[in-house]
This record gives C-alpha cells, structure tokens and sequence, in this order.
C-alpha cells in the first residue's frame, strides 16, 4: 500500500495538512468485516469529502450484502449490519430501507434487494472510481465519470445486456490488477490508455460494476 501519496484530497485537489487530512478507505471500511481488515486501500480526503457521503456508504454496503452472494456477505449482513439497523437511532434510516426492499430473482435465485436511485448508484460508485484512480494517478479525477452494472436495473437502458457486451470487448491482458488484499470482499483492475481510466470493481466474488473516467473535453456527439 503507498504510503507517500500527495497531501491533496483525492475528490476536489485541496492541500491537507496533518491537521486536516483525513483518510478515505476505497471501498468504504463499512464493507470490509473483521478478519478482512487488514492493509486495506486510503487516500488522503477532505473533511467534507470524508464524511459528505456516509450515509450512502451504510446505504449501499447493505445493498450490496444483500445479493448474498458469497459467505462473507451473508454472515457480514446477519451478524453486524443487522445489530446496527436495530439500533433505535436507525429507525426512520430502516424505515426508509424497508419502503425501497423488494423481492426479485438473480440468476435463478430469489434475492431480497434494495431498490436504489440511479443517482446514489452512480454517485457511490465514483467514489470509488476517484479513490482508484488518485491511488494509482496521484491527482484528482477530472472529466466525464460513469459507470454500470447488471445489478441495477434501469428502464431506459438493459444494463445486463450493456455488461455483457462490454466484458466481451474487453481484453483480459490489457488490464493491471489493482492493489487489494482482500478478494473475496473488493477487488479490482484497471486500464490507463489513451487519456481513459477504465476499472472493472468486484465486490464479494459476482457483484460486479464496469466504470471510467474520460478525459476533460470529452464528448459522447
């Protein structure tokens, strides 16, 4: 893990000071249970951008344990996410959640899922993106960020459909796999060409998200 990264904030570019440095975990702590906690990914943050997202972070760790798709993701979700939301504090946070719950079939399974805005998605999911990508570049991402997944149904566009054929495109052997030591909760790999930052983010084995960053000036005409 680096350990002399710029003392700048890994969203907005603002210098840190030791007094005000933060450190933003990539993915968020919350994701990672006891045993798995060990030399995991920081970048130098913001108070502002450490803590402006918390509440998503809690929000989509659950979605994402929700799938259950492996052991650690179930265990993690009975055990310590569900004694957190029976904490009294968490009541209208539960309330909310339950509203946004729903039952639907993954791969054959009945999962319950929690329904999120495209919005909270993409947003979280740049977190993460900017996280990487400062790892690796040292500077702030700045351009055109996305991001999709087969996990997140829109209505507008088949994001399976969109995955598939994106990962078919795609050339095992042009990616670099990312710094993680902790594969069975968030790995990652990426690639840095052409002025793109591309990276194909796996949380708990199957639970899979494509995003990039583009370039400043980047248009999609």
């Amino acid at each position: 893990m680096k350990n002399n990264l710029p003392k700048i904030c890994y969203w907005c570019g603002i210098e840190l000071t030791s007094e005000t440095q933060k450190k933003e975990h990539v993915p968020p702590f919350t994701f990672f249970p006891k045993g798995y906690r060990e030399n995991l990914v920081t970048v130098p943050s913001c108070v502002e951008h450490n803590n402006k997202y918390s509440s998503l972070d809690e929000k989509f760790q659950i979605f994402i344990k929700m799938f259950g798709t492996n052991e650690i993701a179930v265990n993690d979700f009975n055990d310590r996410v569900v004694r957190g939301l029976d904490r009294k504090e968490k009541e209208n946070f539960v309330e909310e959640l339950n509203k946004k719950s729903s039952v639907v079939k993954i791969n054959g399974k009945r999962n319950l899922v929690l329904e999120l805005d495209h919005n909270e998605s993409q947003l979280f999911i740049e977190k993460i993106i900017r996280g990487i990508y400062f790892y690796h570049k040292e500077r702030p991402a700045k351009g055109i960020i996305q991001s999709v997944t087969k996990f997140i149904h829109r209505e507008v566009l088949n994001n399976p459909a969109i995955v598939e054929y994106l990962l078919e495109d795609v050339h095992p052997q042009l990616f670099t796999q990312g710094y993680f030591r902790n594969p069975e909760v968030f790995s990652y790999k990426f690639l840095d060409a052409h002025g793109t930052f591309a990276v194909i983010m796996n949380f708990y084995n199957e639970v899979e998200f494509i995003g990039w960053v583009f370039p400043e000036g980047f248009t999609f005409d």
